[in-house]
């Protein structure tokens, strides 16, 4: 359970939380939204989740990856929307470093108001190291 990036690609990250009673385990990957253009100095944040992510063995740990949508805390009703978009995989070699590898693409035929629609495939492997405060 921490924080975790990489310190030579600034502006993205991860936060992972274990539920102590079950090792489940709750991701999110922070990062910016491809289909905005970063030309405009206005890039939109894209937060992927990975709800109950699981040990497959002591030093790796997987799951299925969603883009979420809903109402803003601030407002009232849900509008919920989660897709399933891909998979995390983290694959620790110390309590402190590891790597993060990631397969996400939109599935086809996703409506135009799907938090998933028209995002383009992304995959690649990162090294990871814990933030320390």
């Amino acid at each position: 359970t921490d924080m975790w990036w990489n310190p030579s690609e600034s502006g993205w990250g991860l936060s992972v939380a274990q539920h102590a009673g079950s090792n489940q385990v709750f991701a999110v990957w922070y990062t910016y939204d491809p289909r905005e253009p970063a030309a405009t100095g206005r890039s939109k944040p894209l937060w992927f989740v990975m709800p109950g992510g699981n040990w497959t063995s002591p030093t790796r740990l997987t799951g299925t990856a969603y883009v979420t949508n809903g109402v803003p805390f601030n407002q009232p009703g849900s509008n919920q929307r989660n897709t399933a978009v891909g998979t995390f995989t983290f694959d620790f070699s110390s309590a402190s470093t590891g790597t993060f590898t990631y397969v996400v693409s939109a599935p086809s035929g996703l409506a135009s108001n799907d938090p998933a629609y028209n995002l383009p495939a992304m995959s690649g492997s990162k090294p990871i190291q814990r933030q320390s405060f």
